[in-house]
């Protein structure tokens, strides 16, 4: 799969360059003030340069440089739209078939859908969807709070049931690019993690389903209702952070939304963002860089190497 890059160098002051694929969305653009374009190494001519790189990869020099290198000490990524794309025919499809099953006459559409992302969390977005029309099933028989609470329990393990059974049939492929980094990530001693808003038993799942053993060892989960605010509050990257012994600071957040990307921000750590089905054209301004995707070999927007503070600010501009 090919991945068109656009990244943000309105926030470091870079200047643009020649060689643009794709403008950033009108948006950001205005709010920075400026057009925002591409870095200025092409995305071919930066394949070149790894690639010569790689060639001589095992010489004494360059595995001494290797050891220097500035790695960030960890990589968090969110789960839903950077490792599956998962919201459109996965999240929303486990909804749609969990209120049938529950003989609830609702069923989001793609566009109601993308509104609703908006809400952080799955019981949260069937709460704020429910008393938005509070007239229908079910809010219109259960009125109790504590029952509503017991009740959206309830729905959403069942959704989450549903969501298991598409990730183990295989339905959902993981994103491009997305083991290559990770695997990288292990290979130098970064530490990896999965910060989600979703049910921890779905993330869990696709890091052992779709991720593999190997990955599935080494990368830790905070996700669900682990923390008290979900994103865009920083709760979830800060836990992260804590539990793993890290520097916020020398942390690096694979984000797909401006969600996720503002509470990567709120906890002081570099984010850069791959936009998904529903998040392009949402406004990144403040991401250190913005992708489609991350890549696979041969084709890759990033490497490990260019998650160091250098290679950021070379990405940046």
């Amino acid at each position: 799969m090919a991945c068109v890059a656009t990244l943000q160098s309105a926030r470091l002051g870079a200047s643009s360059s020649s060689g643009t694929r794709n403008a950033v969305h009108p948006a950001v653009a205005a709010r920075a003030g400026r057009p925002l374009q591409l870095a200025a190494t092409a995305p071919r001519q930066r394949q070149q340069q790894r690639r010569q790189q790689r060639r001589h990869s095992g010489s004494p020099l360059v595995v001494r440089a290797l050891r220097n290198i500035d790695w960030p000490e960890a990589l968090l990524f969110d789960c839903d739209g950077v490792l599956v794309d998962t919201e459109a025919e996965g999240h929303r499809v486990a909804f749609n078939e969990a209120f049938k099953r529950k003989g609830l006459d609702h069923e989001w559409s793609l566009e109601q859908y993308g509104v609703l992302l908006e809400i952080g969390g799955g019981k949260e977005r069937m709460d704020h969807y429910f008393s938005s029309c509070a007239d229908r099933e079910p809010w219109a028989s259960v009125t109790d709070p504590a029952a509503r609470k017991a009740f959206l329990k309830e729905l959403h393990e069942l959704k989450t049931d549903i969501f298991n059974q598409l990730i183990e049939t295989g339905a959902l492929p993981v994103r491009p690019g997305v083991k290559r980094l990770i695997n990288e990530a292990i290979d130098n001693g970064v530490k990896v993690a999965v910060c989600s808003t979703s049910n921890e038993r779905a993330v869990s799942n696709i890091v052992k389903v779709m991720l593999g053993d190997r990955i599935a060892q080494h990368m830790r989960v905070f996700a669900g209702d682990c923390v008290p605010k979900k994103k865009p509050a920083p709760d979830i990257y800060n836990l992260a952070a804590q539990e793993l012994g890290v520097d916020p600071a020398r942390c690096v957040v694979i984000e797909d939304s401006r969600i996720g990307l503002a509470a990567a921000k709120a906890a002081g750590m570099r984010c850069v963002v791959t936009e998904s089905y529903y998040t392009k054209g949402e406004d990144f301004t403040i991401a250190d860089a913005v992708f489609d995707c991350i890549g696979e070999a041969g084709d890759e927007r990033f490497s490990l190497n260019d998650l160091t503070t250098p290679g950021l600010l070379a990405l940046s501009g």
